[in-house]
């Protein structure tokens, strides 16, 4: 069982995200983002260790959404984690759909490189099945019995 540190969104591309703390989650993505039935990379995750090191070694305060990022998830086997993984958290599932950020549309976000020091931990996932996700709630992997 993992936790939800955050939920982001942005109302424009190449900028960092905000936290709105809890948001609808739609078969578009999530409401008000962005990338709202953009593409099937709906909604991102970013392991809340990894978010937590870089302000850490910065000597920053966790800026939740400085990456892009949409959700921050602490607690989950993020090295297990493959295309085709669920997860479900309240009634929403999502589905992994890419492990990874990069390319060109990653470089310069208004000057800075916003979500590069965590490319190669972003999943992003499609949602399966609506509702809505909300900071601190609980995210389980699923498994077939689920």
């Amino acid at each position: 069982m993992g936790v939800l540190k955050c939920v982001c969104i942005s109302k424009e591309r190449k900028a960092s995200a905000y936290n709105v703390h809890n948001c609808g989650a739609t078969k578009k993505g999530l409401e008000g983002d962005i990338h709202y039935g953009v593409s099937n990379k709906q909604i991102s995750l970013l392991p809340c260790d990894k978010v937590r090191e870089y302000f850490e070694e910065k000597g920053e305060d966790i800026l939740y959404g400085r990456f892009g990022e949409n959700l921050v998830v602490e607690g989950i086997g993020w090295k297990d984690i493959c295309i085709g993984k669920r997860f479900i958290s309240g009634n929403v599932i999502l589905e992994v759909v890419k492990i990874g950020a990069g390319g060109p549309a990653s470089d310069a976000y208004k000057g800075e490189k916003v979500c590069s020091p965590m490319e190669p931990y972003f999943v992003f996932c499609k949602v399966i099945r609506s509702g809505i996700l909300a900071e601190n709630d609980e995210i389980y992997e699923m498994d077939e019995r689920m």
